[in-house]
């Protein structure tokens, strides 16, 4: 009779207990909405934001966590690494996420290099008359020589007599008739096809002398 009075108040009581529960719950749910509207919307955002930072501590480490691993000094000095903690271990944090990245080598770009073409380096001089002879001719005839020196030959040699181009020709010998005795001033151009001076001699001076015509009256 007891056991059946016990079991019966119970059943009476674990529902009225339940309904306890739920009204307790339901009166602090109440209480902290209206303390929460009754808030400024600055409190309001710095409780939100407290509530997240909350659940992100609380959350467990993922995958990406740094993994804790151990450092042992041995007796004899040596160094060992475990992930099992021992005694008087000290730990090292890796970093799971750290790689090593090799940097790509940059090619440098080829740069072009323009080869400058060497201008030819012509080269003349006079080969007869020597500089400062003296000629002796009545009719006032004069050959001059010239020559190249360079390995690259120009096609054309000209003569400048007293100042003023008298001729050319591929040959580089001249002969001048009717002179007038005296000095007389000359040097030889080397031309391109088209008269472009490519080079030229020094100048040089001869005497021509001729014989008197009081002389061969006599």
């Amino acid at each position: 009779m007891t056991d059946s009075i016990k079991r019966t108040s119970l059943l009476f009581t674990l529902p009225s207990f339940t309904l306890f529960l739920c009204a307790t719950c339901f009166s602090h749910q109440a209480f902290a909405q209206q303390t929460y509207d009754q808030q400024t919307p600055d409190q309001q955002a710095s409780a939100q934001q407290n509530t997240t930072q909350k659940n992100k501590t609380q959350q467990p480490k993922t995958q990406n966590s740094p993994a804790q691993i151990f450092k042992v000094v041995n007796e004899d000095g040596s160094v060992t690494y475990t992930d099992t903690p021992p005694p008087n271990a000290e730990t090292v944090e890796l970093d799971i996420k750290t790689r090593n990245v090799v940097s790509a080598i940059k090619t440098p770009k080829t740069q072009k290099v323009q080869v400058k073409k060497k201008k030819p380096n012509y080269s003349v001089s006079i080969a007869s008359p020597a500089p400062e002879a003296t000629l002796r001719d009545n009719a006032g005839n004069i050959v001059i020589k010239a020559e190249q020196n360079s390995a690259v030959k120009a096609p054309l040699y000209r003569l400048i007599f007293d100042g003023a181009p008298v001729k050319s020709n591929s040959s580089g010998i001249f002969k001048l008739e009717g002179v007038h005795r005296g000095a007389h001033n000359y040097k030889v151009e080397l031309t391109n096809n088209t008269g472009k001076t490519l080079a030229s001699s020094s100048t040089q001076t001869l005497y021509l002398h001729q014989a008197s015509v009081f002389i061969n009256n006599n």
